[in-house]
């Protein structure tokens, strides 16, 4: 064998080892498939926001990469549980707690909170819990504070595919509510539909406020490094909500 022959193959191993070297552990991340900003959004199937941005800083810092697969928020959670995903985000553990049972999730410490409350149309704001008779909100979502009385059917439920279906529902009066995150509502009407206040957040009527968390089964041990990365990290990640105005 010639050197310079000799010379290309150990070249072209260097290459492969260093390249495998530097790419470490590839994870598949659910979350859910709305329009979601700032938290979250996919595009031609690809994710970008809030938690990818989080996640892609953290893949850096341990040589991990992070591919966000959105996914029918109904389905999602059976993703997790069934191991179909090595990760979820965003969860907590009230959310869909019964089919969580027996099963030995870990989660990460919460990155952020949802405020989802009922949105109305402005002339209806402040009318009362006591005059609400409809909700509509996105199919898979569980209005956990108004499920009594939906049991009771002094509430009456609708689901819906997606957060523009819910405005368009309430705006033109076929649900008296939109039960939905505020953040991503508002940024939705303002910069979506270019209508900031077609439809408010009535706080005469109770709202429910979640931590969000990254969750996983198959890998407790990097939710441990995710939550020193999130404490080391403080600075970078309250300069990143402030950019994007998560709160």
């Amino acid at each position: 064998m010639q050197a310079s022959t000799r010379s290309i193959i150990l070249t072209a191993l260097l290459m492969l080892f260093s390249s495998t070297a530097i790419s470490g552990p590839h994870f598949t991340v659910g979350t859910e498939n709305l329009e979601y900003l700032p938290f979250g959004t996919s595009i031609d199937g690809k994710a970008t926001g809030f938690f990818k941005d989080i996640l892609d800083e953290f893949g850096k810092t341990k040589g991990y990469t992070f591919t966000l697969k959105p996914t029918p928020v109904k389905r999602l959670m059976n993703n997790l549980i069934s191991e179909q995903i090595d990760f979820k985000i965003p969860d907590n553990p009230m959310w869909a707690s019964s089919l969580k049972t027996g099963k030995n999730i870990t989660y990460s410490t919460p990155l952020t909170v949802y405020l989802d409350g009922v949105l109305v149309d402005p002339k209806n704001k402040g009318a009362g819990y006591e005059k609400l008779t409809s909700l509509v909100t996105v199919r898979g979502f569980t209005p956990f504070i108004f499920l009594d009385d939906i049991a009771k059917g002094s509430i009456k439920l609708q689901e819906t595919s997606d957060l523009a279906a819910v405005v368009k529902m309430v705006s033109a009066g076929r649900a008296q509510g939109g039960f939905a995150n505020i953040t991503v509502t508002q940024r939705y009407m303002s910069d979506t539909l270019n209508t900031p206040n077609l439809l408010v957040h009535d706080d005469s009527i109770p709202s429910a406020k979640s931590d969000i968390s990254l969750s996983t089964i198959k890998h407790p041990k990097v939710i441990k490094e995710f939550n020193a990365f999130l404490q080391s990290h403080a600075q970078w990640v309250a300069d990143l909500k402030k950019e994007q105005n998560v709160p």
